[in-house]
């Protein structure tokens, strides 16, 4: 028989083994915790994405990454679609909803060991409102109905932990626009800046990267346009609690090719493809067997869908509704979704292309058009169109639905529209209706779309990140491109301006189903799919979860495992 350990044994025996387990464990995670990200393409290295053009026109998808990783917000969305607390923490929204006071976290500092202060916040408002987005908030700018800064009076430093932006009227969602806009988190030291800036805005300083976030750029190891390299800042693991950043370092690495990229992390060489440059579908079918290669997805906000020429002949008047309604019915967007998108998307039937991911979406607003082709038939009847010459195409008083064109882009980003044109054609063919497919380049099809040259075309929202009352104000007299419904007696743009000025959230919710009506009653838009968002990444990376803003994963929250 056995002797039994004594106690301090069995202790000493347990202690070495919880040692060799955690060092087990260690071990199953890689040494240096570095993640290599492939871009389409980096823009230069430089300070300012908010209003310097060497970043944000070409820097492509690294800069939502360089966003939260180097300069960091005042408040995020987090994976479940809430906002929460990031630079500052916490926040206040005025009864009136036109005031938003930041309290910010103590110990927040610069990259360069500068502590955060109001002051420094509203020196960085300002300059973001007068030269960042000056032009793209005006009447003609691209972002005037979609951004409270419209609307933005002035900001404060009441104290160094307190600061405040007013606003001339109420914005309900102010928050939430602030949570989901990169533009706004630019925030850089500028003790050290004289003249402030230029007449272009741009920061006149030799200091560079002094941004907020849990990371720094290494400015020796980096090259413009071809590699980014960020370094976690201890002092942001010490100080700041309430996030704690698990990678060492983030590379973001520039690979042109997509298959080359997609070789490459088959490889090892890099850990993560930019969302923005994803692989194709085609491409991704291949490695979903692929134990090396991780796809995570979740259905998007974003929507595709048809915008009809609803001021002409023949989807204006009372009988356009008719036809606008049939079409819907006529759709099979579960076919849409399969053959174009090889699954990775979702039917899209509500007309306000409001996805089911959207956290603030009214009730009223879930409902839209079945699949439905007899019901498609019989509506056309209604409004007078019939095969009277057995040719399977539809007439009505010598004018038939034959050589209806449905316009589309060439672009590379856009390479879905072919396909979907393709279904849409042959489902509309069915019901009798016969379409030509005009593709045309990017910039050729903008101004077709602007001057309103088609009859049908493929088009798609930005839905991401857009709260549903900005989505409301697209509705009004069809702005720079008239991708959206305007209906003849004014109802739709009076309903969305009160969206806009609604007081309280009753009263929002009150003016939003009121739009999502009128446009439902009346056939405003014709949503296909709400694509798939998915990420491709090694399975080597942990702890990675898509977030609600699609754009901006946190991506310093995973890790690497040996």
């Amino acid at each position: 028989m056995g002797r039994t350990q004594a106690p301090a044994a069995r202790l000493a025996a347990l202690l070495v083994l919880a040692a060799l387990l955690g060092a087990g464990v260690q071990a199953a995670v890689a040494a240096e915790q570095t993640l290599t990200m492939s871009m389409g393409k980096l823009g230069d290295i430089g300070a300012d994405p908010t209003v310097d053009s060497t970043i944000s026109p070409e820097i492509g998808g690294a800069q939502d990454y360089h966003y939260y990783t180097h300069y960091s917000p005042l408040i995020v969305l987090d994976k479940d679609d809430n906002i929460v607390p990031w630079m500052a923490e916490s926040y206040d929204v005025s009864d009136d909803s036109r005031t938003i006071t930041f309290h910010l976290r103590t110990g927040v500092k610069f990259a360069d060991g500068t502590p955060l202060n109001a002051s420094i916040l509203k020196f960085n408002f300002d300059r973001i409102i007068t030269y960042g987005w000056k032009d793209r908030v005006g009447p003609n700018g691209t972002m005037a109905r979609l951004n409270p800064f419209i609307y933005y009076d002035y900001s404060e430093a009441p104290n160094d932990d307190t600061f405040r932006i007013h606003f001339t009227q109420g914005w309900l969602n102010v928050a939430r626009d602030l949570s989901t806009s990169k533009y706004y988190s630019c925030f850089i030291n500028p003790l050290d800046v004289n003249p402030a800036w230029d007449t272009k805005g741009t920061l006149m300083s030799d200091k560079k990267y002094d941004g907020l976030g849990p990371y720094y750029v290494d400015e020796n190891e980096s090259i413009p346009k071809e590699k980014i390299v960020l370094i976690r800042r201890p002092s942001w693991r010490d100080v700041l609690d309430f996030h704690k950043p698990k990678l060492d370092k983030i590379v973001l690495t520039t690979i042109t090719d997509p298959q080359t990229a997609i070789m490459a992390l088959e490889k090892g060489d890099i850990d993560y493809l930019c969302r923005y440059w994803n692989p194709s579908l085609d491409s991704l079918h291949a490695l979903e067997n692929n134990p090396k290669i991780a796809i995570k997805t979740r259905p998007s906000v974003q929507t595709y869908y048809i915008a009809t020429a609803y001021w002409k002949e023949p989807f204006n008047s009372s009988e356009g509704i008719l036809l606008r309604k049939a079409i819907n019915y006529a759709l099979d967007r579960k076919k849409i979704a399969e053959g174009a998108f090889s699954g990775y998307a979702t039917p899209a039937t509500d007309t306000m292309y409001i996805s089911s991911q959207s956290n603030d979406v009214s009730e009223c607003c879930h409902k839209g058009y079945d699949y439905d082709p007899d019901k498609a038939k019989q509506l056309f009847a209604e409004a007078g169109w019939k095969d009277t010459d057995g040719d399977g195409v539809l007439d009505k008083n010598g004018k038939a639905l034959k050589d209806v064109n449905l316009l589309v882009t060439s672009s590379t980003d856009l390479v879905w529209m072919k396909d979907v044109a393709i279904l849409v054609q042959s489902q509309l063919k069915e019901v009798g209706i016969q379409t030509i497919i005009k593709t045309l380049d990017w910039n050729t099809y903008i101004e077709s779309s602007k001057k309103g040259d088609y009859d049908l075309r493929l088009s798609y929202n930005y839905g991401r990140n857009i709260p549903i009352n900005s989505q409301f104000a697209n509705f009004n007299a069809g702005g720079l491109i008239r991708n959206h419904y305007e209906n003849l007696n004014g109802t739709l743009v009076e309903a969305a301006a009160n969206v806009k000025s609604a007081k309280s959230k009753e009263e929002l919710n009150k003016y939003i189903c009121q739009v999502c009506n009128i446009l439902f009653e009346e056939a405003g838009t014709i949503p296909l799919v709400h694509p798939m968002e998915y990420a491709v990444m090694s399975s080597r990376v942990k702890g990675f979860e898509l977030g609600p803003n699609s754009l901006y994963d946190h991506m310093e929250e995973c890790w690497i495992e040996a």
